[in-house]
């Protein structure tokens, strides 16, 4: 099988890398393509004989005219190669909702994103539309070393001095943490510091008791949540995160990880302290997340189902040697 892949490939660590190697593990030879260089107007002829081709779209490096990735789009379907949108972002009840309608992104043949509480709206702009929860690399997930630098009882990961404006919950967190352990939590990446990749965060995550995560909106339309769930549980951290609808068909809470209702301080608070008493119980949650996350939510099992969504199910994929 062989696929074409337009998408971010600069960063070490994007989801476009991750999704990459997925697929070679797939046994699946993939030609990565990037974003600002794509040149629409012949990717058609440059994709030839391939069995589909994916796009993850970073809206910084998608220039070129909607009309000439719309004529792209249609030319791939007529020579039956399917086209195959996947992101991990949250579209509706943000500001750029508006980009479902308009964007050539959500023209593929399949959409595939995250946000799995508007399958309606999706319905009505004539998206074909299909939800799959957020992913990690099972090649980032070994378990990683304490350090003495990143030691602490609590942590935060992820963005926490500025954020979707639309999500007050976030600061309210921040302040919440801040406030109630001011000498036993500490927030990643530092202030003025780039995000924490690697095997330096799978070691943040083995010198940390307590994780507390948060996902955008997670309070209101359900069925989406941050990749920092699987990323964080995944690598073997346990896991206090806002309960989300729908979060409960995919992880058990009280055995893969745990979770407070949105805006429930009082119950967060009593979680975290609970939890950093009881290192047994946290640590039994956290072993049994990792594992339950290792065999169905990685990026090998997605692109499976990409597969299954995309050219049918019990699709011949070997796996590589």
């Amino acid at each position: 099988m062989q696929i074409a892949y337009v998408g971010n490939f600069t960063p070490t660590h994007s989801t476009e890398n991750e999704v990459r190697k997925a697929w070679e593990a797939l046994g699946v030879t993939v030609q990565p393509i990037q974003e600002q260089h794509a040149d629409w107007s012949t990717l058609p002829e440059r994709v030839d004989g391939c069995d589909l081709v994916m796009w993850t779209r970073t809206s910084d490096l998608d220039h070129e005219p909607v009309d000439v990735k719309l004529t792209a789009l249609r030319q791939l379907e007529d020579a039956g190669i399917p086209t195959v949108a996947y992101h991990l972002d949250r579209w509706f009840g943000l500001h750029r909702e508006d980009s479902v309608a308009r964007e050539p992104f959500f023209r593929c043949s399949v959409v595939i994103t995250a946000d799995g509480g508007h399958q309606g709206r999706f319905e009505d702009l004539g998206v074909n539309h299909h939800w799959l929860p957020p992913a990690v690399s099972e090649f980032e997930c070994s378990p990683g070393t304490p350090r003495d630098e990143y030691a602490s009882d609590i942590a935060f990961v992820g963005s926490w001095q500025g954020y979707h404006r639309e999500w007050r919950h976030r600061p309210a967190l921040v302040k919440c943490l801040q406030h109630t352990w001011p000498d036993r939590v500490r927030f990643w990446p530092a202030p003025g510091q780039p995000g924490v990749r690697g095997e330096a965060l799978r070691d943040l995550y083995a010198s940390v008791k307590v994780v507390v995560g948060d996902s955008c909106l997670s309070g209101g339309v359900t069925r989406y949540w941050s990749d920092r769930i699987p990323e964080t549980i995944g690598r073997g951290a346990f896991l206090l995160h806002p309960n989300v609808v729908g979060l409960d068909e995919h992880f058990t809470p009280g055995v893969h990880l745990d979770t407070w209702d949105t805006g429930d301080w009082p119950r967060l608070r009593d979680s975290v302290d609970a939890y950093l008493e009881d290192h047994v119980a946290r640590e039994t949650i956290a072993d049994a997340g990792r594992n339950h996350v290792l065999a169905n939510h990685t990026y090998t099992v997605r692109m499976r189902q990409v597969c299954d969504i995309v050219l049918g199910e019990g699709y011949y994929l070997p796996v590589a040697s």
